[in-house]
């Protein structure tokens, strides 16, 4: 039963409010609250960005990966396939004798029928640079059996390096390269 004596709180009057200690834990809770829920959403955008960018559909009506049902075999040879297609193989011998400065000497340098690009050989000399050498293009599957050197070097042995450039086919442009090292031996 109601007691009409009692002051009723008066509708138009301020509200106060009394902090009885537990304010803080609300405060708390509702921090927690939000992160969890950020954390929540942002799982949620990178799952579906995941499973559609996993199906990927593009104009022509393909999907974006591997097809289903391939067999672990069937995926490793196709990733072999791709990485020996921007493989460079070089071949040269690694001692190379000249009678002397203006003889041919036997370079053995070889552009291997696996490789998909043209090839074009400089030889420089390792103590200041001076290209001592310098081939024509190289088709794949081309090798070049003898040169002669660029140059009259005097009798003596130098340590060079032989730089590969990959040449594009079609437009003609260098578009990688591999190095050997190469010694050079002038004999008189």
């Amino acid at each position: 039963m109601t007691d009409w004596n009692e002051e009723m709180p008066n509708e138009n009057a301020p509200y106060e409010f009394q902090d009885e200690g537990n304010s803080g834990k609300h405060k708390k809770g509702f921090v927690v609250w939000i992160v969890i829920a950020s954390i929540a959403v942002i799982l949620a955008l990178l799952a579906a960005l995941y499973f559609f960018m996993d199906s990927t559909q593009y104009e022509d009506g393909g999907v974006l990966g591997q097809l289903d049902g391939k067999t672990m075999e069937e995926i490793q040879a196709a990733l072999d396939q791709y990485v020996e297609e921007g493989m460079l193989n070089i071949s040269i011998a690694s001692l190379v004798r000249f009678e002397d400065g203006n003889a041919e000497g036997e370079l053995r340098i070889e552009n291997s029928p696996s490789n998909h690009y043209l090839m074009q050989v400089d030889i420089s000399r390792d103590d200041n640079g001076e290209i001592i050498y310098s081939s024509d293009t190289i088709e794949p599957n081309y090798h070049i059996q003898y040169g002669r050197l660029n140059t009259d070097l005097p009798a003596g042995t130098y340590p060079c390096t032989a730089t590969f450039y990959a040449v594009d086919m079609e437009s003609r442009e260098v578009v990688g390269q591999a190095a050997a090292n190469v010694t050079i031996v002038v004999e008189n």
